[in-house]
This record gives C-alpha cells, structure tokens and sequence, in this order.
C-alpha cells in the first residue's frame, strides 16, 4: 500500500490504495489521479516489477482494465 504505480511505458497510473484478497489471487486498488479507483489482479501478465525499496511498481495494464 502506497506504491507509486506506473505503466509499462512510464506513465504515472496511480498509488496503490488497497489489496483485495481474492480466491484466486490477490486485486490490487490503485487509486488513480481524479479520484477513480482501477482493480489490478496480482498476475505476472499485468505485475511486472515491484521495487519496495524505491517505492514503485511497474504494470502492464491489459486492455479494458481503464475502461470499467
């Protein structure tokens, strides 16, 4: 919680708000710019680097994800 959250092309998506724990793997909340919130699940397709040391994650966010 608290990450910095940013795209595989370096685009700043937001902070990492919350984590859902789900049956099937964990749901990252990333609290975007304005207030929305864009639910991440925790799998190597959409995590691709976490640095905890430098406060960062970098994602891939597959497509529709924005669109919800």
């Amino acid at each position: 919680i608290g990450l910095q959250v940013n795209d595989d092309e370096g685009n700043e998506v937001g902070t990492i708000k919350d984590v859902l724990e789900t049956g099937a793997n964990d749901v990252y909340v990333v609290e975007l710019t304005g207030g929305k919130e864009l639910l991440l699940p925790a799998i190597k397709d959409c995590i691709l680097n976490v640095d905890l040391e430098g406060g960062r994650m970098k994602v891939h966010v597959l497509d529709g994800l924005m669109d919800l």
